[in-house]
């Protein structure tokens, strides 16, 4: 196999090398930035009349639960059931934010993209199994 690096002339091949290594390093800084971005990233879903309010980290784990006086006025099987409906929908709305993120930075579409989701689904997934929660 012929390498096109030997056939240019030093200067030219030496420009090549280069450029290769800022598309590199453009790369890389990219997918750091996509990394720190999603590390970031924050959900907050509220059931419908928004008596539940509930904010998720960057794992998918609840940081804050807000609960409206009108828990008060229902059954307490009413709100254990709203307090999970909400939980699962900060989640998605993470996933989602997720989603953008790395689309925005290194394209969804592109091999680090799909690492970085994989990563991340990975770690949302893992709060579906028993014994996560």
């Amino acid at each position: 196999m012929d390498n096109p690096l030997l056939s240019l002339d030093p200067e030219d091949a030496m420009r090549r090398v280069e450029d290769w290594k800022a598309r590199a390093d453009a790369a890389a800084a990219n997918a750091l930035a996509a990394s720190e971005r999603l590390q970031a990233l924050t959900a907050t879903a509220s059931d419908d009349n928004g008596t539940v309010t509930i904010t998720v980290d960057a794992d998918g784990m609840m940081t804050k639960i807000e609960l409206s006086h009108r828990v008060q006025k229902q059954s307490a099987h009413f709100t254990e059931d709203a307090v999970m409906e909400v939980y699962r929908k900060a989640q998605a709305k993470l996933a989602e934010a997720a989603k953008e993120v790395v689309a925005d930075s290194v394209g969804s579409g592109s091999a680090t993209g799909k690492a970085l989701m994989a990563g991340y689904e990975r770690r949302l997934e893992r709060l579906d199994e028993p014994g996560e929660r």
